[in-house]
């Protein structure tokens, strides 16, 4: 403990005293110590703080001198008992440093990540990452600092990706048509150069490319009996099976006289002779009113849309509520068609903004570079809010466990994993699929009466762990088979946040 620390305590009336290797100090307010050991090459580091509200912070710290190594765990505890632990690890990789960490509080909740942290080809300190959250999803990042000030950055989560000019962390190549796709947690990008700048942008996945799971909160659409699955950013998939025979999910072109009740908001228009038509995730559609209803249906592109396989080369980016490229006073929106071409398509200039905005030509919105024009961009005119897909209560959950549990071993308490047996869905909407993991505690477990009771408290749906409540369910003979299915009844009802793109007014 430093002279100067030892002053900051007689100033606040605090007294410090030390005995071998503990020093301690104790204040009007708070009291605590710190004690060192050495053991070989590692020396320990042990904190302890505690307030008169009864607050209280344990902080360890383990410093290996030979292997470059140093663990960080840490537990604080507010005056109302609720806590929080995080531990983390460093450890010199030579011409890097590895991170891992996580951090759980008495909630429920919990977080767990990994990166590195090093230099780039420039000299300039640079990381990557990923960061797991039970409730929100998993996130990718990664970042380096600029020459002259500043960070570029990139970031990509569960609900997609945003424009940018560095990928995220982990990302992959996928080469459609002889084109490159980046692809990280389900999103997709493609690159373009403007000013000067390489930029990369969020699209749809390309036609075909496989996920090992669909998107949650799609909707189920049933048409001359094939299952489509349509995500909230309007691209499709199918249930396929892969050459390996394992069930998979393949983005496909939208069917011919598909109908569903809402677009996504990041839709375009495009009129032709009179006759206006929606643009929506490489879809066209036309809209049918009947009454106060109003549905979409799936189209060919219409005769008389103009397309382009290439922008003008004095293109300028605007930002509305979809990306446009706007060049000699047209329009373009990029377009996938079916056959795999990769296209542009001349659209109806966009919705201005209201009377006071910004001008709308603008640079990509995650680095806010200035258009030709030197305008700035304008306000985004769609914001992503969660969109709420109800599991309620009485559902029937089918699962098969991962092992055997019974009564002669198990104890209550004891947790146990299991899988989904059938796709889990609830008014039109798929939850999560088949197989998805599930996990669930012995309730009692009785040896001498060969009776066992079990429940299930946690499901994953898509990158997340979500808390649910299931009647317990009593076995007869006290054993559970793995892969005989056992079905549960959902207790009260599961909210499931899905983000959404939505217009603003």
């Amino acid at each position: 403990m430093t002279r100067p620390f030892q002053a900051a305590l007689a100033a606040s009336r605090g007294t410090y005293s030390h005995s071998g290797n503990t020093g301690s100090w104790q204040g009007q307010r708070a009291s605590g110590s710190r004690t060192v050991t050495q053991s070989g090459d590692t020396y320990n580091i042990n904190k302890q703080l505690q307030t008169q509200s009864g607050a209280s912070k344990s902080v360890d710290r383990e410093i290996d001198t030979g292997d470059r190594e140093v663990d960080r765990t840490s537990t604080a505890t507010n005056a109302w008992g609720q806590s929080a632990s995080r531990s983390r690890e460093v450890e010199n990789e030579g011409g890097y440093l590895s991170v891992e960490g996580e951090a759980r509080t008495s909630t429920g909740r919990s977080a767990s990540g990994q990166g590195v942290v090093g230099r780039d080809v420039y000299g300039q300190p640079a990381y990557a990452g990923t960061v797991n959250t039970k409730y929100n999803g998993t996130y990718a990042t990664a970042g380096a600092r600029n020459p002259y000030g500043g960070w570029t950055t990139a970031t990509a989560g569960p609900y997609g990706g945003r424009v940018t000019t560095t990928l995220p962390s982990g990302y992959r190549t996928t080469t459609y048509y002889g084109r490159p796709y980046y692809a990280y947690g389900g999103a997709y990008y493609r690159p373009y150069t403007y000013a000067g700048v390489h930029y990369y942008y969020p699209v749809p996945p390309p036609y075909y490319a496989y996920y090992e799971a669909p998107p949650v909160g799609a909707t189920i659409l049933v048409l001359a009996g094939v299952k489509y699955l349509v995500s909230q950013d309007g691209s499709y998939a199918k249930q396929t099976t892969t050459s390996d025979g394992k069930v998979a999910y393949q983005s496909v072109p939208a069917p011919q006289g598909a109908q569903v009740q809402a677009l996504p908001a990041a839709r375009v228009l495009v009129t032709v002779s009179g006759t206006t038509y929606y643009l929506a995730s490489n879809t066209f559609y036309r809209r049918v009113a009947e009454g106060a209803q109003e549905r979409f249906v799936v189209v060919t592109a219409p005769a008389g849309v103009v397309f382009v396989a290439a922008l003008p080369a004095d293109f300028e980016v605007v930002q509305l509520n979809t990306m446009y490229f706007r060049a000699q006073g047209r329009y373009y929106v990029p377009y996938l068609a079916p056959d795999g071409k990769e296209l542009y398509v001349v659209v109806d200039a966009p919705p201005q903004p209201t009377a006071g905005a910004a001008a709308a030509v603008g640079a990509p919105p995650a680095q806010g570079v200035p258009s030709a024009s030197g305008a700035p961009s304008a306000a985004p005119a769609v914001r992503a809010v969660a969109d709420s897909v109800s599991l309620p209560a009485g559902t029937l959950i089918v699962v098969r466990l991962a092992t055997e549990v019974s009564a002669a071993t198990a104890s209550a308490g004891d947790r146990f994993q299991g899988f989904l047996d059938q796709d889990l869905a609830t008014g039109g909407r798929l939850i999560t699929p088949r197989g998805s993991r599930v996990y669930g505690q012995v309730v009692a477990a009785d040896r001498k009466r060969r009776t066992l009771t079990v429940a299930l408290n946690d499901l994953a749906i898509g990158d997340r762990v979500v808390q649910i409540a299931t009647q317990p369910l009593a076995v007869p003979g006290g054993v559970v088979l793995a892969q005989t299915p056992q079905a549960f009844t959902v207790s009260a009802q599961v909210q499931v946040d899905v983000m959404t793109n939505v217009a603003v007014r």
